[in-house]
């Protein structure tokens, strides 16, 4: 694994106008202090966790499920597999024949990585806020019967767009618990809005990865932020 041969960034960054779940409050972030001024420079934020590229724990649906400090740091990292599934529709779902056609290539215990290519959506678009590819209740429930460790996806959540806001009504009648509930009571992570998934395939249909995506040391929350990468 050291050194490895390529090092490919998974993260979206964190900016002031980036998207977030369209019924959560804009993320701020302001510079309060200056070196030259201060002697200092600083910055305040404020955002909600499951805000860009981010991971969910069993809390986030399960009443009264494990937080993310309730996991061992091991938890999130580990070999994987990406595996490309396009192409997709907006608001087209991933199903579980997408996923059995990759079975070959799936290990016990991975984290499997799903390129639909939605991160070229990234932005204030109507693809990337409401009509990115979701897990099926069958997907997430097959994903959780192949003992995976996490899944990614390059859309904003492992589940659609189901709410309603003034120029966006749903995209899909799957709820988001259906294709969450699966994988978090079967302590599967889902890692939502990740990005470069093409990058480490590099035009294969599969590739294996060494893949990272620690949260940061909250404790007892239902997410957190990442800085997700693979070692190719």
């Amino acid at each position: 694994m050291f050194p490895p041969e390529e090092i490919i960034d998974l993260s979206n960054p964190i900016e002031n106008g980036m998207p977030v779940w369209p019924t959560f409050p804009p993320f701020e972030l302001e510079r309060t202090d200056w070196a030259a001024r201060d002697g200092f420079t600083m910055e305040r934020t404020e955002m909600r966790t499951h805000t860009g590229t981010h991971v969910d724990s069993p809390l986030h649906f399960v009443p009264e499920g494990r937080s993310l400090d309730d996991f061992p740091l091991s938890k999130f990292m580990g070999e994987g597999v990406a595996i490309d599934v396009t192409p997709k529709d907006p608001e087209e779902a991933i199903t579980a024949e997408d996923i059995e056609a990759f079975e070959e290539d799936i290990e016990d215990g991975d984290v499997l990585m799903l390129h639909t290519g939605w991160d070229e959506y990234y932005g204030l678009t109507e693809e990337y806020l409401f009509e990115f590819p979701y897990l099926t209740a069958e997907a997430a429930q097959y994903c959780a019967e192949l003992n995976l460790k996490a899944v990614g996806t390059e859309g904003a959540s492992v589940g659609g767009w189901v709410d309603e806001v003034p120029a966006h009504g749903p995209s899909t009648d799957v709820g988001a618990d259906e294709s969450h509930l699966p994988l978090l009571e079967n302590g599967v992570i889902p890692i939502e809005e990740v990005r470069n998934l093409d990058r480490v395939l590099k035009g294969a249909e599969s590739r294996r990865a060494y893949f990272f995506f620690p949260p940061l040391n909250f404790r007892g929350t239902s997410g957190s932020p990442v800085r997700a990468f693979a070692f190719l």
